[in-house]
Parts: structure tokens; C-alpha cells; sequence
């Protein structure tokens, strides 16, 4: 199954644990494919930058580097604009190029959507309870 994982997912899962950790987890023994466009793995390098402050590079750069290894980087040739939040609408180009089955998300904008094109649009602890 293909799915699509907002940056705010990927992040908590990596500094604070909890739901998103579990949703990493699952990725990482394979219960699911990650696929990324190259704006949103540009945005999670960001992201991840940002919030360790140069204090823990070293993680950020392994998963950096996992990432890359283990995702599916897709080709987005449609743009949309579907969210209130444009910056949003990446993971909806993301998981429509990609045949997505699921957009995992905590940002409102995108949840309110629920479902796009046939890709389901959850909160973290919904999707865990997929798996």
C-alpha cells in the first residue's frame, strides 16, 4: 500500500515518538511504501534541520539518508489546488502521482479534504489503526 505522510507526521514520529513513531515503525518493517515528491522531501530536510538545531545532525542526517533509500520518489506532473493551504497541496500532487491509497496528516486543512480522488485523508491514529 502506498501512502503519503505530512511533514508533521514524519517529524513528530522522529523527535517526540507516540502515534507518528508507530506510523515510522510500520514503514521501516515494510507495512507500507513512503512515497515523497521532491518539493515535500525538500521540506522534511527543512523541517528536520530546523528542529534539531544543529544539535542532532547526525540523526537527521541518517534519516536523510533512510529516506532516500527506502521511498519512492514520484514524478508530479498535475498540479492542484484543493487546500485552503496551498503549501498543502503538495501531498495531494504526491499521492495522486504515486497511486497513493492514503494521505496521513494532523493539519487540519488537509483532513478537512477526507478524501481526494479516491486517496483517504486520516489522522495519524486512524491510520494505525489500518495497519
Amino acid at each position: 500500500m502506498r501512502v503519503v505522510l505530512d511533514t508533521n507526521i514524519f517529524v513528530s514520529g522522529i523527535f517526540w515518538g507516540g502515534v507518528p513513531n508507530q506510523i515510522l515503525e510500520s514503514w521501516v518493517s515494510e507495512k507500507f511504501e513512503l512515497l515523497l515528491s521532491e518539493e515535500i522531501l525538500k521540506e522534511y530536510e527543512r523541517v528536520l534541520y530546523k528542529i534539531s538545531k544543529g544539535k542532532k545532525d547526525q540523526l537527521v542526517n541518517q534519516w536523510l539518508l533512510f529516506i532516500a533509500e527506502n521511498s519512492l520518489i514520484v514524478n508530479v506532473k498535475k498540479r492542484f489546488k484543493l487546500s485552503i493551504d496551498p503549501d498543502d497541496d503538495k501531498f495531494i500532487e504526491c499521492a495522486v502521482a504515486g497511486n497513493a491509497k492514503y494521505i496521513v496528516s494532523g493539519d487540519s486543512h488537509l483532513l478537512d479534504l477526507k478524501n481526494v480522488m479516491n486517496i483517504e485523508i486520516l489522522l495519524a491514529s486512524e491510520f494505525v489503526n489500518l495497519l
